[in-house]
């Protein structure tokens, strides 16, 4: 992995002709396109299919219904638009862009500029789905900085500091959203689970827990269930790449293969047991009782210690708490500031792949390199090749 920087790039790399850095598989921008735009077509399919198949199959027998099909189906295709049109326009804007510029390249033109323009392609996807693209960039966003600050020895980022970080973002985040329970329309958010409603003492139940039947129980079964899920999700990511020989990818499984499930399991468990606990105590339900459960919860970060994990728990928090801001008219409803904030991430983490590959977070390696159906890494090896006959 390198750091490319600004004086570096435009001393090697200004007069490069754009078939060399944006389009190698031909020299001309126009015929170049065909080819662009195809293979991201092709690579944006095959990329969200499986996103797509997974999100689908988690919604259990509700996805039988034809209404559901058909939204899937729909869904599916304006995702891959997504993609395609993002991927492809990425190469037209930079030509465009050092055409107008007198056909050189400028180190904010190749990748960032571009990335940051077609951005606005996130208004395909539906709103729901437009939410959780938008609070995964930015916590990608997020991770892209506090990793360049610690390189720069600025930041350390201890095991026992992101700990904390999840442990507080955990404590507030399920507060959060129970606070919010009662909505018709819930906050749309990419996280684990989904804490259960407060249960009002107006309940005809006797139980004081927000669940029904033993807390034993739920308390068993939602750990049994969350450890099948993420041991689930190590089990495909090991298969997956070895479908041809399954039994030699089931063979190489460690212990530490358990570690993700484990995590998933003692973060439901710890959380609803806390909460039974302090109903039971106090003779009622309230959602702050989601503070000291969430906190709590948060240990079980140490069984799979990721920034990632940790940054999501603080912004899904904070995405909560803009929702009621909004509500209450203190941030303006006509300006589109998810949208900006959108386009500036995707600007920031496009370009962070190429020019502080050291930083970039991993996730934004294999979508870029999916979507272009490998394209990326020709381009990223031929900007390297550029540098290294230069200098």
């Amino acid at each position: 992995m390198v750091e490319i920087s600004k004086h570096l790039f435009e001393s090697t790399c200004r007069d490069v002709h754009c078939s060399v850095l944006l389009h190698p598989w031909r020299r001309s921008c126009w015929t170049s396109s065909f080819s662009t735009y195809g293979n991201s077509l092709v690579g944006s399919a095959k990329f969200y299919l499986i996103v797509h198949l997974a999100q689908n199959l988690m919604k259990g027998k509700k996805m039988l219904k034809r209404k559901e099909l058909m939204k899937a189906g729909e869904y599916y295709v304006r995702s891959t638009l997504l993609g395609a049109l993002i991927s492809g326009t990425c190469v037209s804007f930079g030509c465009l862009l050092r055409w107008i510029l007198g056909k050189q390249f400028t180190y904010y033109t190749y990748f960032l500029i571009p990335n940051t323009i077609n951005g606005l392609f996130i208004l395909l996807e539906p709103p729901k789905r437009r939410g959780l693209v938008i609070n995964l960039f930015c916590n990608l966003a997020i991770e892209y900085w506090m990793r360049t600050l610690e390189v720069n020895k600025m930041i350390s980022l201890t095991k026992s500091k992101q700990t904390f970080l999840f442990m507080t973002g955990s404590a507030l985040l399920f507060y959060l959203m129970r606070l919010e329970g009662d909505r018709a329309k819930r906050t749309p958010l990419l996280w684990l689970f989904t804490p259960e409603k407060v249960r009002r003492k107006t309940d005809e139940s006797k139980d004081v827990c927000p669940h029904t039947g033993p807390c034993s129980r739920h308390i068993l079964k939602g750990a049994l269930t969350y450890f099948g899920v993420g041991f689930g999700f190590t089990i495909a990511r090991i298969l997956l790449p070895r479908m041809s020989s399954p039994l030699k990818a089931l063979c190489s499984l460690r212990r530490s293969h358990l570690n993700m499930g484990l995590f998933f399991a003692s973060y439901i468990g710890i959380y609803r047991a806390v909460i039974c606990y302090l109903c039971r105590k106090q003779g009622y339900d309230s959602a702050l009782y989601a503070l000291p459960a969430g906190y709590l919860a948060g240990l079980s970060f140490l069984f799979k210690p990721s920034l990632g994990f940790a940054i999501a728990s603080l912004t899904g928090a904070f995405k909560l708490y803009v929702t009621i801001l909004y509500e209450k008219k203190v941030l303006p409803e006509n300006v589109p500031l998810s949208l900006m904030l959108y386009c500036f991430c995707q600007g920031i983490l496009f370009h962070s792949r190429f020019m502080h590959s050291d930083v970039c977070p991993q996730y934004i390696f294999k979508v870029m390199n999916s979507v272009t159906n490998g394209r990326t890494e020709i381009i990223f090896n031929n900007l390297l090749e550029v540098i290294k006959s230069a200098t």
